[in-house]
């Protein structure tokens, strides 16, 4: 009788083919979580980077829609343009990296069916979306959306390529890898790591399969060139596209300058700081005082007429020689890492549980998982010894762990004969992760009780510190029953003013003011920016204060109507004003609104 029922239940019907279809139950099941992601999560950018894009897309800081993002290839910018000109109350970025996210993660669950029994592929499905996947969500960075898609694409790519040679997925997944590319170029070489594995497995494989299928010498080599051709396309395409965006900035002289420029203060701000002393003797050669180094650690190089391109380059180029020559011990090297605290991170803790459970369910590759881990250490080492160690690039590293272990795993002839034992085992494991992670889709309800006064506290106790693992971040709301900001009421209510904002101050918490998924209008910033940040010397951005008669933000501060937001750096920019210009530089505060101070500087 049952079995009649089944036949004839439509839902039963329906049910099993979706189930047996590979593409639709990978589709069917990421769409599942998402969509109770959407209802649960506060979707959130983790860092500003991903705001400021967002805001340069949609004209914000100039007098039109701008695909040329800094970070972000333009030709993605140019993809999402028409977008912008249909519905340009939307972010079509946010929404963008919203999709790509959720395409990777479709798309390793497709390759995961199709390499293993379909409930382990479930269960390692599972593990990847409450994990990896959320986390890219509910805190999204550009960066992470890059590492996702290049090594869910990359995937595919492999699989395809090796195995199946099927000319649709074969460019879907080289399309999502480029993507990827597009989003973040840099990341194709912390993913290459992983991929260099699999590729050298695939490779050995592939051997040995058409050695036992006697295949002829000729035809070896041939299907070797054929992928190795493939991949070579691949590669040049993804360096290709990065050219013809270098040449979109090098081909103008204002986007060329501001790229040089931005060039010069990463190769200042983005590595720890050692102290003014260790580069003294050689700063003094160049005219560069203690006052002026704090300012450029601090991210206030907003004069073009002292912190020129020339001399931020020769400050780059000591800081960077003096970088090369450092000497760090293993000791001190393995310290840096243990107080990272990563063992700590879901993304670790998912990484080693599918380490050992591939004990029981995958023992003939176990030992491949010896290697990505290995892969996985050593990027965490090198990483520190760059002194990049912050949580985006963590993430990247656990994340190809993770899905280069996950690639290994494939069907076992005697667990998948002892169908009780791995369905029990799977199911256990996928029940117990779901409750181990429900804590994440209960939204914190702290933000009811939180006032304007409170609001910046709020944010900055969890999100301040963006480049470590908080994980209180995830739950936290910031888009819901938000009070009015009254820094941004002072901003719109006189326009005639003209307020720059001190990086430290305001990057990570202002931005937590506006909707993720809503737009900000043509020409929003037209009296109000960063005073020193990514966007310095940005084309939109020096024609907004050209319009304003200001050549020179740090001098303009004395001027009438020109006033500071800042918390943190006064004294630091007070002292550079009287070493440079003014002597007698003095500020007093002009109002303090939910605690954002702002001054107003005098000339004397």
């Amino acid at each position: 009788m049952l079995k009649n029922f089944r036949k004839e239940n439509k839902v039963y019907k329906y049910s099993k083919l979706l189930y047996q279809s590979d593409v639709l139950f990978a589709i069917v099941f990421n769409a599942f979580f998402l969509a109770i992601g959407l209802i649960c999560f506060d979707l959130k950018y983790e860092v500003s980077d991903d705001f400021i894009m967002a805001s340069i897309m949609s004209g914000a800081f100039g007098e039109t829609q701008n695909p040329q993002m800094i970070f972000v290839n333009v030709i993605i910018g140019y993809l999402l343009l028409p977008f912008y000109k249909i519905c340009p109350d939307i972010s079509w970025y946010f929404v963008a990296q919203l999709l790509l996210i959720f395409i990777s993660s479709i798309s390793v669950t497709w390759v995961l069916l199709k390499k293993m029994e379909r409930i382990k592929a479930v269960m390692l499905s599972t593990i990847l979306i409450l994990t990896f996947t959320n986390d890219a969500y509910i805190l999204m960075q550009f960066t992470k959306t890059s590492m996702f898609a290049v090594i869910a694409g990359s995937m595919i790519f492999i699989w395809e390529i090796f195995r199946e040679r099927r000319i649709l997925p074969l460019l879907f997944g080289s399309g999502l890898c480029l993507l990827g590319t597009m989003v973040r170029f840099q990341t194709i070489y912390l993913m290459g790591a992983f991929l260099i594995l699999i590729i050298c497995y695939e490779s050995v494989g592939l051997f040995h399969k058409m050695g036992l299928q006697n295949d002829s010498k000729k035809e070896i080599i041939n299907r070797f060139v054929f992928i190795g051709l493939t991949g070579l396309m691949l590669i040049l395409s993804a360096y290709g596209l990065r050219k013809l965006n270098w040449y979109t900035y090098n081909n103008d002289e204002a986007y060329g300058f501001f790229s040089a420029y931005g060039s010069a203060r990463s190769g200042i701000v983005d590595f720890a700081d050692p102290g003014y002393w260790a580069y003294e003797e050689e700063f003094q050669e160049i005219g560069i005082s203690e006052n002026d180094y704090m300012m450029l650690r601090t991210w206030e190089f907003a004069d073009n007429d002292f912190f020129t391109l020339e001399k931020m380059q020769q400050v780059a180029d000591i800081t960077k020689k003096n970088y090369q020559n450092k000497k760090i011990t293993f000791e001190q090297l393995l310290e840096q890492v243990q107080n990272r605290e990563v063992q700590k991170y879901p993304i670790c803790i998912a990484c080693i549980l599918i380490l050992f459970l591939g004990i029981f369910l995958n023992p003939s590759k176990w030992w491949l998982s010896i290697g990505s881990v290995s892969i996985g250490i050593g990027l965490l080492f090198y990483f520190a010894y760059r002194d990049r160690s912050i949580y985006r690039i963590e993430y990247g590293i656990f994340l190809g762990t993770f899905l280069c272990m996950a690639y290994f795993w494939e069907r076992t002839s005697y667990i998948s004969q002892n169908v009780a034992y791995l369905r029990h085992t799977c199911i256990g494991v996928i029940t117990l992760y779901l409750l181990g992670n429900i804590l994440t889709y209960i939204p914190d309800t702290t933000y009811q009780n939180v006032t304007s006064e409170a609001r910046k506290e709020y944010i900055d106790k969890k999100f301040c510190d963006s480049w470590n693992f908080i994980a209180g971040k995830y739950r936290r709301i910031v888009n819901k029953n938000v009070p009015e900001n009254n820094l941004l009421a002072e901003f719109e209510t006189n326009p005639e003013n003209y307020y720059f904002m001190d990086f430290n101050t305001t990057i990570q918490t202002l931005y937590f003011e506006y909707l993720p998924w809503k737009a900000l209008p043509i020409g929003y910033f037209s009296n109000f920016s960063y005073l020193s940040g990514v966007t310095s010397n940005f084309p939109d951005c020096t024609r907004q204060l050209e319009e304003r008669k200001v050549s020179n933000p740090m001098r303009s501060l004395v001027k009438e109507n020109v006033y500071l937001v800042d918390n943190h750096n006064l004294e630091i920019k007070l002292n550079y004003l009287r070493e440079h210009y003014y002597p007698n530089a003095r500020a007093e505060l002009y109002k303090s609104l939910d605690g954002y101070q702002v001054w107003k500087i005098y000339e004397e």
